[in-house]
């Protein structure tokens, strides 16, 4: 579960469009708040004001904010300033990893930073749980590193790539720290079609915790709180609203209505619209299964946690920690071959059990656990080899381990095939059975098992 800021959950930040109206430079939304004993009702009022060069946020710039808040979130929202990575907020998106994402990225974080907001009795001081009037801008500082090329990457001291970073405004950290925070489903958000759609979906979801039935003043929701143009009469305005309507109500999030519930007429010319939040929306997610670190060190690189899951399961550990370590050598260098999607070359690498890319040292490819995997060849030198013994080895797989290594290439290599050729049973059985499904994770455990059986027997003392 993700998180929102309540505050811009209430009312629009942004358009719907993909671009603001040719010189649009203001929005302006507001609510009267009926108040009783006064003939004249207070107003909450938002105004949100562009730089001239970027102009004023889209639909798109409005999932860019929210994506800011994730990475807030998972650093705890500890700071003002939060370092971040493009990469990882593009996938966090579910955006494309391809130069036009970096580009829109980039121009969109840019106008965050022109964007200022004016908030008239509508901003909610949850610390002083008191409405009060705050004018800000989201983004106080941005700070971006460009990708470069291998040879010239930008490092830090520490000898790693530098990350970029973000700084909050003061008054929205405050909040942040305050705890005006509620959840957000963001496999869901990212689900929606619509921008309308995704924009309706926050705001009920922000009112659905005081009630599982809402009414609303039909220009009011529509025009101040999606932001549909204020010009629309209620015809007009029930027919854009009805696609997002019909599409949270096919995802289970409200209940389906007739139209004459959907939209109530009180009199003439004045309409309710209503909604009611389905079963599946009030419903408590199963707690999420903890992911290994293995599993972990894969969904960091942008693979999805099933996949995840799936490939720990059915390759051998050492195979994916050596195609991990190639892949990050390859990103690293901003290698062509994973350009344009990163994670789906991880995964085939996997699966597919890639060789070596030319121009990849044989450090980043292999550790030296792999000696227990298939792809021993007479061109490994134990030499360069670093042995490392995880703290899960058994002293049986030790002594294994030592006695490859004091073994040349090329007697290495016929240790290797002796076992296959003499090997019988289960272990003989389930490598056939692996190799004819094309299972070669599956393979390359059994190829593993049997090595350290024959050469177990190897070992042993000769009988007197």
């Amino acid at each position: 579960m993700g998180r929102d800021e309540m505050n811009l959950a209430e009312f629009p930040l942004t358009t719907l469009a993909d671009r603001a109206p040719r010189g649009c430079k203001t929005l302006v939304f507001e609510e009267r708040i009926p108040d009783c004993g006064q003939t004249q009702h207070p107003v909450r009022r938002l105004t949100i004001s562009a730089s001239d060069k970027y102009g004023l946020p889209t639909s798109v710039d409005d999932e860019v904010i929210l994506g800011l808040v994730q990475v807030s979130k998972a650093a705890g929202f500890a700071e003002r300033r939060v370092r971040f990575s493009r990469y990882q907020l593009i996938r966090l998106l579910g955006w494309r990893d391809e130069g036009r994402s970096y580009k829109r990225l980039e121009q969109s974080l840019k106008r965050w930073l022109g964007v200022t907001l004016y908030y008239e009795n509508a901003w909610r001081d949850n610390a002083q749980k008191r409405w009060v009037d705050a004018h800000f801008h989201l983004l106080d500082e941005l700070l971006l590193y460009r990708r470069t090329k291998p040879h010239a990457g930008i490092r830090s001291k520490a000898g790693h790539a530098a990350l970029s970073s973000f700084t909050w405004n003061e008054v929205i950290f405050r909040s942040f720290q305050a705890g005006f925070l509620k959840q957000l489903d963001l496999d869901f958000y990212r689900g929606l079609r619509l921008a309308v759609a995704k924009r309706m979906y926050r705001f009920l979801d922000k009112r659905f915790h005081f009630s599982g039935e809402l009414r609303f003043n039909l220009p009011v929701f529509a025009c101040e709180h999606i932001g549909l143009s204020r010009r629309y009469d209620a015809a007009q305005l029930k027919r854009r609203l009805s696609p997002a309507i019909a599409e949270l109500e096919q995802a289970g999030y409200l209940v389906p209505l007739a139209a004459g519930e959907r939209f109530y007429r009180l009199r003439r010319g004045q309409w309710e619209v209503v909604f009611v939040r389905g079963p599946k929306a009030g419903r408590q997610r199963r707690p999420a299964r903890r992911l290994s670190d293995l599993e972990n060190r894969l969904v960091e690189r942008g693979v999805r946690a099933a996949s995840a899951a799936q490939l720990v399961r059915e390759h051998a550990t050492d195979l994916i920690e050596g195609k991990i370590a190639v892949f990050d050598t390859l990103r690293q260098k901003d290698d062509r071959r994973i350009s344009r999607n990163p994670a789906g070359y991880l995964v085939k690498s996997i699966r597919d059990d890639y060789s070596l890319p030319v121009g990849v040292t044989e450090k980043a490819g292999r550790r030296a656990s792999d000696l227990f995997a298939h792809r021993i060849g007479p061109g490994d030198s134990p030499a360069r080899r670093k042995v490392t013994t995880e703290p899960r080895e058994s002293q049986t797989e030790q002594r294994v381990r030592e006695y490859l290594l004091h073994l040349s290439p090329a007697e290495r290599s016929q240790v290797q095939q002796d076992a296959l050729d003499s090997a019988s049973g289960i272990p003989a059985a389930g490598i056939r059975r692996a190799m004819a499904s094309g299972n070669e994770g599956l393979a390359a455990h059994y190829r593993s098992a049997i090595l350290q059986q024959h050469v177990l027997s190897l070992l042993q003392p000769p009988v007197t």
